[in-house]
Parts: structure tokens; C-alpha cells; sequence
């Protein structure tokens, strides 16, 4: 079994063990040849496992719907790399260590391994159904060189949005119903297109993210070095091709404050090294760092450094 998961002993001893799924679930039945099948019901819900090898890939997929709120732990035997797609409810995977994760809507993949069990707490009355495939050892190492991320053995990989067409994509693969060889080679192409399309998505979201960096970069070095020059929020995102919020975002995450906050930073900064090393006066210095209203700056000025700029010049 490519992955085991199991319910708290005192439950498994009231359940029912079947290898073959009830009428009512009928339609979560896969249709691959040579399905493992687990289904099991009982006082604290019902729980099913379906599982296949095709090709160099383990495809599985969880059914849970608990009738009481109950704790899954999931293990693996064998280091292994395997892409979780949540068909629907929001299941949250616990790591022994702390890191807590949430599959709603979303694709991942994570790095398993024995020592490394995760687990799960299933509410009362929720509905959880997600996909999960294995890939093995040959087809990671034939991956990794143009994925470098399964290189790293991260543990959890960046996640990736489960589109309304990634959904679509499974239910076709999995109502084609042709016998012999033809659906494993069926099968297998349409796992591998799910498997690189996750691969692409967050390849491509890297490259966006490095170029971002870069283009933030630029954009604080330009405020370094000119802080006076006036800059529009709205203008400058849409000049670096993204939203506003996007650029806060990025902003805050490398400097801690806002674009406006940090440009008046490097205002009084400069400010300071004009008062203190020219005998300028201070509303030419007022608008040499960006301000018309040398009024307005000197009350800027007390706010950041606790004195006016003629204070500040006298203590220097």
C-alpha cells in the first residue's frame, strides 16, 4: 500500500471492513484495472482508500465523511514524493513538528517520508474528497532536471490553485471507459499532463516571484538614491506590471513598510545629512528632499526624529 492511514483504534474494531464500495458511493468508484479498494463503514462514518498503479504512477483517492469528529494519521513506507489535489472540503494536514497546511482548492506536493508521519482531524458532518499521486524515484530524477524544486526535497512544495479545468480534466480521465492498453496509455498521459501541469504553475510562479524581487529591488534603489522625486503608488505598480496591492505586499515583506512610509524615511534621512553637513537653509532643504511646504516638513521631520530641523541642526 502506497500510503496507509488509520482511524484511532477504538473506532477501527466498530467498522466494517469491505473491498468493494457501497450503491450510495457507487459514483466515487475508479475505473482502472486492479483498484485497491478499502472501504469501510460503521457508527463513525464512512472512510474509502482507492488506489492503482499506472504506468510510473500510484493514483489514489480519500473519501472521508465523518459522523464525529475524528483524528487521521497518515503514513508512508518509503520516501516518496506525492501531489495532493482537493476535489472537495478543506482538509488540514498536521505535521508531527507544528506546520499546519490546508489543501482548500488547491494543489501541492509534498516530500513523505516513514519518519515523518502527518495527520489529520476530520469534522462531524463535513465532506472531505481529495486525489493524491505517488511518483516514483525514476520519474522524479527524469523530472528534476527541469524542475529544479525536486532537487531540494522541500518538504512541502509551493501550492498551486486546483482549477475548475484541473477538475474537469480528472472527472474525463476518469469516465473513459475503453478496454486493454489503450486506457493505461490513456491514463498515464493524462496523470502525467496533471502531474506537469501543477510543475508548470509553480515553475512559472517562481520565475514571477524572482522577477518581482528584482523589480522591487530597483524600485528602492531609484528611492535611495532620489527620494525627492515624487512617486504615485498606482502609477508605479501598473509601470511594473502589477496591482497596487501586489506591490505593498512585496514592499512590506521586504522592508516592513509601506512605499510612502519608506519614501519619507529616505526624505528625512537625507534631510538629516543636509542639515548637518550644508549651510542650507532649511526650506531649501525642505525642497531639495521633496517638500514645497517646508511647514508641513518641518512637522515630518519632529515626527520622525523628535526635533525640528532647526533643533536637530543646533544639536548636531
Amino acid at each position: 500500500m502506497p500510503m496507509m492511514f488509520q482511524l484511532p483504534e477504538a473506532l477501527v474494531n466498530q467498522e466494517t471492513e469491505k473491498d468493494l464500495i457501497a450503491l450510495r458511493h457507487r459514483k466515487l468508484q475508479l475505473p482502472f484495472d486492479d483498484t485497491h479498494v478499502i472501504y469501510i463503514s460503521g457508527p463513525s462514518g464512512t472512510f474509502i482508500h482507492q488506489y492503482a498503479k499506472i504506468g510510473e504512477y500510484i493514483y489514489g483517492e480519500h473519501y472521508y465523511e465523518p459522523l464525529d469528529n475524528i483524528p487521521i494519521h497518515i503514513t508512508v513506507t518509503e520516501p516518496k514524493f506525492v501531489l495532493y489535489g482537493m476535489l472537495s472540503g478543506d482538509l488540514l494536514l498536521r505535521y508531527p513538528d507544528g506546520p499546519i497546511v490546508s489543501l482548500l482548492n488547491k494543489r501541492t506536493m509534498h516530500y513523505l517520508t516513514p519518519d515523518m508521519p502527518y495527520s489529520s482531524h476530520l469534522l462531524k458532518g463535513e465532506k472531505y474528497h481529495f486525489v493524491y499521486i505517488s511518483l516514483s524515484s525514476l520519474l522524479i530524477k527524469g523530472l528534476a532536471d527541469s524542475y529544479s524544486l525536486l532537487n531540494s526535497r522541500q518538504r512541502i512544495l509551493p501550492y498551486s490553485k486546483f482549477s475548475k479545468k484541473a477538475h474537469k480534466e480528472l472527472q474525463k480521465m476518469k469516465s473513459w471507459r475503453l478496454p486493454g492498453n489503450a486506457s493505461t496509455i490513456y491514463y498515464t498521459s493524462r496523470i502525467s499532463d496533471f502531474v506537469l501541469s501543477y510543475l508548470e504553475d509553480i515553475h512559472r510562479e517562481k520565475r514571477m516571484i524572482t522577477s518581482i524581487v528584482l523589480k522591487i529591488d530597483e524600485f528602492m534603489s531609484d528611492i535611495d538614491q532620489y527620494p525627492e522625486r515624487p512617486v504615485n503608488v498606482i502609477q508605479q505598480a501598473q509601470k511594473m506590471g502589477m496591482t497596487v496591492r501586489a506591490l505593498e505586499n512585496a514592499f512590506k515583506s521586504k522592508k516592513g513598510i509601506t512605499v510612502l512610509l519608506y519614501i519619507q524615511q529616505q526624505r528625512i534621512e537625507k534631510a538629516k545629512a543636509l542639515i548637518t553637513q550644508t549651510d542650507a537653509s532649511i526650506a531649501e532643504i525642505s525642497f531639495e528632499v521633496g517638500y514645497t511646504d517646508h511647514s508641513y516638513f518641518s512637522r515630518v521631520f519632529k515626527r520622525s526624529t523628535g526635533k525640528t530641523p532647526w533643533e536637530f541642526r543646533k544639536d548636531s
